[in-house]
């Protein structure tokens, strides 16, 4: 199943979700407090889910299921999180005016892309190429999430930095490469005699530690393939993207906190069991996970957290693809700790499960960090989630506010 269909209907129901059970006053009761109406039902079994989600879609904010508004280029060694390499390809769209011009007409072609996004040491003079990419791909199809295509020679090569002047990553196409495919460029068959450009580290490359940087995709925000003509520059803009990720287990995981990073081990499992409850009815359901962001910067190797996660409860059945129930959007508190923030959906399917005691419940959860329930941009985001350890005061939790427990 792959991540961003799920996540946009995810996105949907989230807006559709039944109307809060809660009654009036609910929201002065402090859920963590000794009081009897409050059941604090721990998490078991917190893991990583090595789900290797492609990162794969379209460049453009108006595709409600692929929209992909950042690629990846760069490699970077990570021994708590794990090591990753990613390259980039991008294809692009050919404007209508440009089957008005003649190919003589075509005096310089360059790619530019925005850097947007950083994943490693920040210090690090990233060197990429840009080469053509040889054979078709497709967007749609769903490529293993380490899939590397052919490619041709070098056609441009600069370095990438995080340096608050250099954002804009251009690539400017030889002359005799203009020249050659200029007639493609304005002619009628561009779409299937061009299939794009990958942008990747040179082979040489040795991250020490490295970084992988992160490249905007949306025409709105600039990105395409600039054609220069004595009268004008045309804008090609993206459409197919695609980035490759290629990662490895970390080799010294942190033993105080879950590994969870998208592009490798992409989500986060758990098991709660909500048996000791009973039918009482429920005012109100909610999950927090505290994260230790201690991780997140590393003086300038830095790990960024992701805006939101998405909730699920999970059935198995033998033989049989596994049934995912929507429970949640989850997003960085105050109090630094992930959480349920709207919860009409995650009460209704709670007070479902207490109200028939047949019912066995989900067999696990999952948690899947996300950028954006919409546009889906590449990242190497991590979720930190604090294992749970004897005597801690607000472990990785779902709290539980009943109706006419006090008396209990």
């Amino acid at each position: 199943m792959r991540l961003l269909p799920v996540v946009a209907a995810a996105a949907a129901l989230a807006l559709s979700a039944c109307q809060d059970p809660a009654g009036v006053g609910l929201g002065l009761i402090d859920e963590d407090q000794a009081d009897p109406s409050v059941r604090v039902v721990p998490l078991d079994d917190l893991d990583t889910l090595g789900a290797s989600v492609p990162a794969i879609g379209i460049a453009d904010p108006r595709n409600e299921t692929l929209a992909q508004s950042r690629v990846l280029v760069g490699a970077v060694l990570d021994p708590q999180f794990g090591d990753a390499a990613a390259t980039a390809y991008v294809d692009l769209l050919q404007p209508a005016d440009a089957r008005a011009l003649e190919p003589a007409e075509v005096l310089a072609v360059w790619l530019q892309l925005e850097r947007t996004y950083a994943y490693g040491d920040t210090t690090t003079a990233l060197p990429v190429e840009l080469r053509a990419i040889q054979g078709s791909w497709d967007a749609s199809v769903g490529y293993p999430a380490d899939t590397a295509f052919a490619v041709g020679p070098v056609l441009a090569a600069r370095t990438l930095t995080s340096a608050a002047a250099d954002t804009l990553a251009r690539f400017d196409l030889p002359a005799d490469w203009v020249r050659a495919n200029a007639a493609t460029l304005v002619g009628d068959g561009f779409s299937d005699a061009f299939e794009g450009f990958a942008v990747q580290t040179p082979a040489g490359f040795a991250p020490a530690p490295g970084v992988v940087y992160g490249l905007d995709t949306f025409a709105r925000d600039g990105a395409g393939l600039r054609v220069a003509t004595a009268e004008d520059t045309l804008v090609f803009p993206l459409s197919e993207v695609f980035s490759s990720v290629r990662a490895t287990p970390p080799t010294a995981a942190p033993a105080g906190v879950v590994p969870v990073r998208r592009g490798s081990a992409a989500e986060l499992q758990f098991q709660a069991d909500l048996s000791g409850i009973g039918a009482t009815p429920l005012a109100r359901g909610v999950l927090r996970l505290p994260l230790d962001q201690s991780y997140t910067r590393v003086g300038p190797f830095v790990r960024p957290l992701p805006p939101v996660a998405v909730l699920f409860g999970v059935r198995e059945t033998a033989g049989e693809e596994p049934q995912r129930t929507f429970l949640g959007v989850m997003t960085l508190t105050e109090a630094g700790d992930f959480a349920v923030g709207d919860t009409r959906r995650l009460t209704s399917v709670f007070q479902q499960l207490l109200a028939n005691p047949t019912d066995p419940g989900f067999d696990r959860y999952e948690v899947r960090p996300a950028v954006s329930l919409t546009q889906n941009p590449a990242s190497l985001d991590i979720l930190p989630v604090v294992r749970p350890t004897s005597g801690m005061e607000r472990p990785p939790r779902f709290t539980l506010t009943l109706v006419g427990a006090g008396s209990r």
